[in-house]
């Protein structure tokens, strides 16, 4: 069988133990204003790279906080690791179901983007933009989890 391009299957839990930690992070960056401080960019600051200068892409009154983009990135790495590891015994079955559960994530995906587009504008759509991302990760993991632990289990029990 031909080698898929997937990560060992011991990265799954490595992946299951960050999510709770960048979903928490997540949260707290969104909701309560959390900020790390070593984050933060401040060209006030003593010995700074940037201290002086006037690129086109820091001004010399310029400050960012980018405990954001760390979140969503811890988030979406922790999501695409759970998701892109393969099983203990990856086999055709298991590589269809998961064709099938990533082709379930797109279609809502789409639908999730067509529907926020047409209700939601300014600012907004941006957030849901950014949350949008992560609708086809766990989407996708939800689909495949579910057809190949959950749904054999109700099948069983139904012939049985």
């Amino acid at each position: 069988m031909k080698r898929k391009l997937l990560l060992p299957h011991p990265f799954k839990a490595f992946g299951w133990i960050l999510l709770p930690f960048a979903i928490t992070f997540l949260v707290a960056v969104y909701s309560y204003n959390f900020s790390v401080p070593f984050l933060q960019y401040h060209p006030e600051r003593k010995n700074d790279f940037f201290l002086g200068k006037g690129d086109f892409l820091f001004q010399k009154d310029f400050s960012a906080d980018l405990s954001g983009e760390a979140a969503l990135l811890c988030t979406f790495v922790s999501l695409f690791i759970i998701a892109f590891s393969a099983e203990k015994n990856e086999d055709e079955y298991v590589s269809a179901v998961r064709l099938h559960a990533l082709q379930v994530s797109v279609y809502f995906n789409y639908f999730v983007l067509a529907i926020s587009s047409i209700l939601i504008y300014g600012l907004s759509f941006l957030m849901v933009m950014e949350l949008n991302l992560f609708t086809i990760l766990v989407l996708f993991i939800l689909v495949f989890n579910f057809n190949l632990h959950i749904r054999p289990r109700f099948t069983k029990s139904a012939t049985a």
